[in-house]
């Protein structure tokens, strides 16, 4: 472990710098004066439904392109391209086959990196610091996967004796045609941790973008034509959830599926999943808390704390909502989060300085708003009282921080509030905290902040949730697990392991016996 000691001032918000987008997103938004279609079985695909969604720049309303919004009927010609191109050919390809073009693809994506930063920036509403880390995960999440392929038993085990007569062994092979669908506020990653390991393992894939943010997964669709991916191994399937997504849920010839969003809609797909025995893995969101020990410094951890609040403005999956720092560092973390907040520049996502951009849609800000109240309803005291903002220049849904100070015990954010909203409490010890921590439905993830290592992971370990942390927040690395428990996720291996490839093959028992005559 690095023993480089920070400063309080070190700590500091993503922030944008200037972003123009270049010609390529330009050009292919426009797409002509038409929306942009699915792509299905390798063809653009206008869908039956004769509906298009306009996908914004939320900072400034401006549309950026239309999509057109795709059916029953596409979705059942994406399924059947699918098992064409899976029995014609893909369910037979060797790994290093499946790898070369896997790596092929993220050759492209990075020499196209710029019209993907436009993506997460000007339609996802990202500050540039933050789109420019999303980026590397595709090439990690590839070069991860293929190096976990290439150990992975696919085919026939060794057989063993089972029996007088009889021989047994498994035999492993993938699904078929599996499905992502895949939220707005991580586009690019997300859609990379389904497809890269979903791929490698031997599937056909059907990509359903948010329809807030379908650009991405519509210009990978684009590059993987050019990489050399076979007709119908990668089609894309733009649509809302609650038409296009659940003509997913509901299609028998999908084996598969992974979501990830909010847990009412992951409740609603796997029941529709389940009637025809369709599997669903679901990270579905948190409501994620931290512990502030006595030890821990409460002005350098309220400005790591804060950052973490503030990433993507809150509209992280497991961002901190919920603080409880212990009586003794309590007034001056709440002082320090109070300053790092009111530093924040609000502003337009794609100008330089800006910290706290806006949220996805028209939506979110009465969503945060019923947040606020029914916090401060249940006693909640309003240090930074949140609430709409104006940005010169910029009709977009910008709302301002929102910092609160609850009673000891309180429970006044029982649900995600997707902004940069937290709640702090004073308790009377580290096992209170983890008491009142642990009082959730959710559980993705959760850390402590103390100079007592050994103090940390024990109460880490303690958390209830997915991901344990010490000292750090939604911290994910390849090779270890990033899932859900509670109404967070769950069941399946999670995203970045070796559990998650196995979540893309089924495995089949295979006994012989000698012939009885």
């Amino acid at each position: 472990m690095s023993t480089t000691t920070l400063k309080p001032t070190d700590i500091q918000a993503f922030t944008a710098e200037d972003f123009s987008p270049p010609d390529a997103f330009v050009n292919f938004c426009t797409n002509g004066g038409q929306p942009l279609d699915s792509i299905i079985g390798g063809k653009r695909v206008p869908g039956s439904m004769n509906a298009a969604i306009d996908v914004i720049n939320p900072g400034t309303k401006e549309v950026l392109a239309r999509v057109a919004e795709m059916g029953y009927d596409e979705v059942n010609l994406a399924v059947e391209c699918g098992y064409q191109a899976y029995h014609g050919g893909w369910k037979r390809t060797s790994v290093e086959e499946r790898a070369a073009l896997v790596l092929k693809l993220v050759e492209l994506f990075e020499r196209d990196k710029d019209v993907f930063l436009a993506c997460e920036i000007l339609n996802g509403g990202k500050v540039s610091e933050l789109a420019e880390g999303d980026m590397g995960v595709v090439r990690r999440s590839a070069e991860y996967f293929v190096g976990i392929a290439r150990k992975a038993l696919f085919g026939d085990s060794v057989a063993i004796r089972v029996g007088k007569r009889m021989n047994g062994y498994t035999h492993v092979e993938p699904w078929g045609v599996v499905a992502g669908i895949i939220p707005w506020n991580y586009p690019v990653v997300l859609t990379a941790w389904f497809m890269m390991p979903a791929l490698m393992a031997g599937n056909c894939i059907i990509i359903k973008p948010s329809e807030e943010t379908p650009l991405s997964a519509l210009y990978f669709a684009k590059l993987a034509e050019e990489a050399g991916f076979p007709a119908g191994v990668i089609n894309v399937l733009p649509g809302r959830g609650e038409l296009t997504g659940k003509f997913i849920s509901e299609h028998p010839g999908i084996r598969y599926i992974s979501f990830t969003g909010s847990p009412g809609v992951g409740q609603a797909i796997l029941q529709a999943a389940d009637k025809h025995g369709t599997r669903v893995k679901r990270e579905m969101g948190g409501n994620g808390s931290a512990i502030v020990c006595s030890d821990a410094d409460p002005e350098l951890v309220a400005r790591m704390i804060g950052r973490n609040v503030n990433q993507h403005y809150g509209q992280t999956c497991s961002t901190i909502h919920r603080v409880f720092a212990e009586r003794s560092v309590f007034e001056d973390f709440l002082e320090a989060s109070q300053g790092f907040f009111k530093e924040l520049v609000i502003g337009n996502q794609a100008k330089r300085g800006t910290q706290l951009g806006p949220v996805i849609n028209s939506r979110q800000p009465q969503r945060i708003m019923e947040g606020i109240a029914f916090a401060k309803a249940k006693g909640a005291d309003a240090i930074l009282e949140g609430g709409h903002a104006l940005v010169p220049g910029c009709d977009g849904y910008y709302l301002k921080p929102t910092l609160l100070r609850s009673p000891t015990g309180s429970n006044c954010n029982p649900s995600e509030v997707f902004h940069a909203f937290v709640n702090v409490q004073p308790v009377d010890s580290v096992e209170q905290a983890l008491q009142f921590a642990n009082n959730t439905l959710y559980g993705l993830g959760s850390s402590v902040w103390t100079k007592d290592l050994e103090l940390g992971q024990r109460i880490a370990k303690q958390f209830r949730d997915g991901t344990g942390q010490v000292n750090c927040h939604n911290t994910v690395a390849d090779g270890i697990p990033y899932a859900g428990q509670g109404i967070s996720g769950g069941p399946g291996g999670g995203v970045s392991c070796t559990d998650t490839l196995r979540d893309y093959l089924q495995t089949k028992a295979i006994y012989v016996s000698e012939y009885p005559g």
